[in-house]
């Protein structure tokens, strides 16, 4: 009776020990994609980064241009109405 006891706690703690390895597996295997999508992440981020800065950059462009064209016609008409017979 004990040696039948002994084999079937050995065959449990077999099967318990060949499910704790395949887990071990699986969760190997889902570190390594978490892994790689936290690498993609970082990739797209800066990407978005640099994306963001330069879309800044052309707005700061964009807006010297505009304000130097209301300069300059600014002074056009202040050059008019100066000019301007009473």
């Amino acid at each position: 009776m004990d040696q039948e006891l002994v084999q079937f706690l050995d065959g449990r703690f077999n099967d318990v020990n060949e499910r704790i390895r395949y887990n071990g597996i699986l969760v190997e295997g889902l570190r390594d994609q978490v892994h790689l999508l936290a690498e993609s992440l970082a990739v797209h981020i800066e990407a978005e980064g640099v994306r963001h800065q330069a879309i800044q950059e052309q707005f700061r462009e964009t807006r010297a241009l505009v304000h130097l064209s209301y300069e300059q016609l600014h002074q056009r008409v202040e050059n008019l109405e100066r000019n301007r017979p009473s």
